[in-house]
């Protein structure tokens, strides 16, 4: 566990360097807002197309590995369906438990993935998000359209988000390259390689300068309901369902990863454009970023390969 714990250590080190420039005003506050974008939209689709076409996808457990992933999200709505009536809070607040239960960090995913099982698992983390992120995304927009009462969700937005998430468009052409064995130019992998290679420092670097050290007491419940279920209870469920679809060794790993992760900065966006709780939210990943120093370790040596 210790050598885990190493190797997690620099990851969150980043992290905590990037809350305090944020709050020491370095670079310039109009730095952050851009950096994220840079990530999102060219950094990180490049590690994920240049790290799939370059696998072995045939050695993947894709049926069951998909099995497993969503049968963990099916399993975590209800878990935190289930704590609403227990933790009594208003439903804009539930949206946050909500969404800090359920949603993941690809970035910090990403970042430990590659460094504690080497490059090999940046397509595995790829081939999760691919999996998960429509399905969960799908959720949550009616979900939470039901509990801050903006009447029926909209759908039709759905389709149009998956589709032009920059991270499933990079799952999508890294796997199309990669089944169809197309001939990748030498120089276009080495531009990908150059571009991929500043996604995991910047990335870690924005979600330390988006960490918010403040809570309002009346809603710790809510917050620690959500750290709960997703640093404890979901890795747990994780590796139920990992055992129960026959998904071991690198793969089991990565869905353990996820399922321990914090939830994805994301939320706080989604819960902002529509309607939810947002303050809440900011704590809430917070929170789940700080423990999760302190929580991962143990779950991944549990299943050290």
């Amino acid at each position: 566990m210790l050598a885990i714990a190493g190797a997690i250590l620099p990851i969150f080190l980043l992290i905590v360097i990037g809350y305090v420039f944020k709050r020491t005003g370095f670079p310039g506050d109009n730095f952050w807002a851009p950096a994220e974008k840079l990530v999102y939209y060219v950094l990180l689709p490049s590690l994920i197309i240049r790290s799939i076409t370059e696998s072995d996808l045939t050695t993947m457990p894709v049926g069951p590995m998909a099995l497993a992933i969503l049968s963990l999200g099916t399993c975590m709505i209800v878990l935190a369906l289930l704590t609403k009536p227990i933790i009594r809070i208003d439903g804009p607040s539930f949206t946050s438990v909500l969404q800090g239960s359920t949603r993941i960090n690809a970035y910090l995913c990403f970042a430990i993935g590659d460094a504690l099982y080497g490059p090999k698992s940046v397509a595995l983390c790829a081939y999760f998000l691919a999996v998960m992120m429509p399905f969960i995304n799908a959720a949550l927009v009616a979900l939470i359209s039901a509990y801050v009462g903006s009447g029926k969700p909209n759908w039709s937005r759905v389709p149009i988000q998956v589709l032009q998430n920059p991270i499933i468009i990079g799952c999508a052409i890294g796997w199309t390259i990669n089944t169809l064995a197309i001939p990748m130019p030498s120089w276009l992998m080495t531009l990908l390689s150059i571009l991929d290679r500043g996604t995991l420092p910047i990335a870690l670097l924005c979600i330390g300068a988006g960490l918010v050290i403040m809570m309002d007491r009346t809603r710790i419940v809510a917050l620690g309901t959500a750290v709960l279920l997703k640093l404890c209870i979901m890795p747990v469920i994780a590796i139920a369902l990992c055992h129960f679809y026959g998904v071991s060794g690198l793969p089991m790993a990565i869905i353990v990863l996820y399922g321990g992760a914090p939830a994805s900065p994301a939320s706080y966006i989604l819960a902002r454009q529509m309607g939810g709780d947002a303050p809440l939210m900011a704590a809430i990943l917070s929170a789940q970023t700080i423990l999760a120093a302190l929580t991962l370790p143990p779950i991944l040596a549990y299943i050290a390969l």
